[in-house]
């Protein structure tokens, strides 16, 4: 069928990562709703926390990813926000 994708998804119990082969440079998106807090300074600081993580990661090339946090992903640290987004890699 034209127009569908055939996406992946691997599962953590912080968040869920969802991938699909692209034909351009990998692409991340972080969905971070009002649903998880009501506070965007909250919410911004975990894209940034998880932003810096995967700059240091090796991502394979040409996916597009985006991933949903799950409300306990907003408690972890900063090393077990690596440490999980380590285990999906």
């Amino acid at each position: 069928m034209v127009g569908q994708r055939s996406d992946r998804a691997l599962y953590h119990p912080a968040f869920t990562l969802r991938y699909f082969p692209i034909n351009k440079p990998t692409k991340i998106r972080i969905a971070v709703g009002n649903k998880l807090s009501k506070k965007a300074t909250e919410r911004n600081q975990f894209k940034r926390r998880v932003r810096e993580i995967w700059r240091t990661l090796a991502i394979p090339s040409q996916l597009a990813i985006t991933l949903y946090p799950k409300p306990v992903a907003l408690t972890l640290t900063f090393t077990e926000l690596k440490i999980a987004l380590n285990k999906l890699t």
